[in-house]
């Protein structure tokens, strides 16, 4: 279940701010704000493909720390 950016079609996202008028209804239905690394779009991604991302990175962020 890899979510792929609807402008680039990258898999590499970060998160992006919420910003409480436009996110509000994104968030009701559990879909939280993202930003793509390589074209700095902003959409959302479902909660479960947002867990998944944010796991992968902070494994990322050990591995590098660990090696350095």
């Amino acid at each position: 279940m890899t979510a792929y950016c609807r402008f680039c079609g990258v898999s590499n996202f970060r998160t992006s701010r919420f910003r409480l008028g436009s996110d509000l209804s994104r968030l009701l239905i559990l879909r939280l704000p993202v930003r793509c690394r390589v074209c700095d779009e902003r959409t959302s991604l479902f909660l479960p493909q947002f867990l998944k991302m944010r796991n992968e990175h902070r494994t990322r962020q050990a591995e590098n720390r660990g090696t350095t």
